[in-house]
Formats: structure tokens, sequence, C-alpha cells
């Protein structure tokens, strides 16, 4: 009788501790997403939903990213949503709180690059190898860095043929090399994030904006920006970062990070290079068959514009030196070697 009781105890112990386990080796994690961007826009359609989709296949249904039905918070505050655990994972752009991610903004400085598909995955390199260690990004582990397409000049008033175009129009600035960018041009920039232009176009808030190609129509710009201006090599980038709460990160095993971190990194950034190079192609054609003017600044317009502009590269020299940048001249020489090289091969 008592070898019975001690064999069914045995045997309840032994079920309760497959039941136990079960859920454990089949539970999956939730990452809470906070999207602010619009259906039918390059970034979301073409790389993060598929991304999102990706993650689940090779973590094995382990993680799950739920796509929240709003953004949480502003979108400059995206950051700072992620780091305190308001969502999990965010796309954030660092330009949208001045003077917080300062050294990062050497893959912002005029003239770097006008290719997404060449700077987009380089950035990811270059940032994990030369600019990570500052620790700007404290409490949000980056899964991916980037540039899309860079801003480009669309206004509502004049074509841009030379510096003195520039005076008075008011544009949208995303970010702080933009914005001195546009103040020595002789414009009057206006720091809002992208989400707000339409509105302040509309209204006649702004009269222009630099802004990626792609983002005019899925932005609804399109009618709003009779004149556009190419500048060849640009005048700014703007870098953005999917980004994980730390923490949450951490709770993830560690095969998982390691899965996801395969399919993020410079991998997700190539895709967002190609979906915008695309994007940008498609937005420019859109705008010449609605009978908009679509003008590249002359080799002339450009040099002059380089001397006009040299004070951006100068003031982020300094700012890098107070930041703990032994050498940012070297830093930046690197990268444009980097872009030279990595433009060969395209």
């Amino acid at each position: 009788m008592i070898s019975r009781t001690r064999r069914l105890v045995g045997a309840l112990a032994l079920i309760g501790a497959f039941a136990a386990a079960a859920p454990a080796s089949a539970q999956t994690t939730v990452i809470k997403y906070s999207n602010w961007l619009p259906v039918g826009q390059a970034m979301r359609m073409e790389v993060i939903e598929p991304w999102i989709a990706e993650v689940e296949k090779v973590t094995a249904g382990r993680v799950k990213i739920d796509t929240l039905p709003k953004v949480v918070g502003t979108l400059p505050a995206q950051f700072d949503v992620a780091r305190d655990g308001q969502a999990d994972l965010v796309v954030f752009i660092p330009g949208y709180t001045p003077n917080r991610f300062d050294i990062l903004e050497a893959l912002q400085m005029p003239f770097v690059s006008d290719n997404p598909e060449v700077l987009a995955p380089l950035a990811d390199r270059f940032f994990r190898k030369h600019l990570a260690s500052y620790g700007e990004f404290k409490g949000v582990h980056p899964l991916s860095v980037y540039v899309v397409s860079p801003g480009q000049l669309f206004n509502n008033k004049r074509p841009l043929r030379s510096i003195a175009d520039f005076k008075g129009l008011k544009f949208r600035s995303p970010q702080p090399s933009a914005t001195q960018a546009l103040t020595l041009l002789g414009a009057v920039p206006v720091n809002k994030p992208v989400s707000e232009t339409y509105e302040l176009m509309s209204s006649g808030v702004l009269d222009g904006t630099l802004m990626p190609p792609e983002s005019i129509p899925a932005f609804k710009l399109n009618d709003l920006v009779p004149y556009a201006t190419i500048v060849p090599g640009a005048i700014y980038n703007t870098v953005l970062v999917l980004g994980i709460n730390e923490d949450k990160w951490k709770s993830l095993r560690a095969e998982d990070r390691e899965a996801i971190t395969r399919i993020s990194g410079d991998a997700f950034a190539a895709k967002i290079g190609a979906a915008y190079a695309k994007g940008d192609r498609a937005a420019f054609d859109g705008l010449r068959k609605a009978g908009k003017s679509v003008e590249t600044a002359s080799p002339a317009l450009v040099d002059e514009m380089k001397k006009v502009l040299a004070p951006v590269e100068k003031d982020w020299i300094e700012k890098a030196k107070k930041k703990g940048v032994a050498d940012p001249q070297k830093l930046l020489d690197e990268l444009r070697a980097e872009v030279a090289a990595a433009s060969r091969g395209k």
C-alpha cells in the first residue's frame, strides 16, 4: 500500500514537473512596438513589417512583436519611450533632440553621401566600430543604426538656383546640422517632426521642407511642393535608430538575441537604403508627371554651398571634442573614405 502510494506521489510529481516546464518552453515574449510611420511609407511596409514577421520566424515563435494601435508619446520622445519602458521597441530620430546625441552627428554632416544604398548599411557598421563606445544610447539597445534618403529641398515659392533664392524661406528642419545649414544659406529653419509638415505647409506656416524625396508622397505633400531642388552630395543625412529597451533585450534568450541580431544591424539598414532609393525615384517621377519643377543644383551652386556650409563641420568638430572625441576630423575623414570605397562598388 505504501509502495503504491509512493508511486502515485512520484507520478503526480512528474506530471507536475512536465506541466510546469511546458509553458516555459512554449512561452512567447511579446515586444510592444510604438509605431509612428503611416501606412504606405517605405520603411514601414518594405522593411519593418517584414522584419517583424522574420523576428517571430527566426525565434521559432518565442519572440513576437505587437504593433501598438498608436504611437506612444510624441515622435521626438521615442528614445525616452523605449528607455523608460513605456514601449519596448521604437524607431527614434536622434536629431529631434538637439545637444543629446552630438557624436552621432558625424553621420549627418553636409556632403557625406547622397546615396542611401551606400550610406545606410555603412552607417550601422561605422557606428559600431567608431561611435558606440561613447554610450550615447544608454538604456536603449540599438538593433540597427541607419540613414534614409538624404534630405532634399522642396518649397512652394520658387526654384533654388542661387544662394540668394534661399533668403527668407521658412523651411522645416529635422535636426541640428540641417538647421545650421539653412541658417547659413539665409533661410529660416523651423524645427518640427515630419509628422507635422503637412499641417504647417497647408496653413502657410512653412514655405518648404528638407525631406527625403520618398517621404513627399508618403506624407501627402505632392500638391504642396511645386519646386524640388536636388543637391548632389546632399546638405545632410538623417540618422534613425531601431532600438529596444535594454532590459527587455537582456530578458530574451541568448539564442533569440543572436537570431534577431543577424537580421538587424547593417542587413536591416541595407534594406532601408534600397527601399528609399526606389521610393526616391518614384517620388521624383510622380512630381515630374504632375508638372512640378524638379531641378538639380548646378556645380557652381554646389561649390558655393560647400563654402557657405563649412562652419557646420567645423562646429561639430568642436562639439565632438567637448564630448570626448580625441580627433573628430580623423573620424570624418575615415567616414568619407569608407563612403568613397563603398560607392566604387555600386
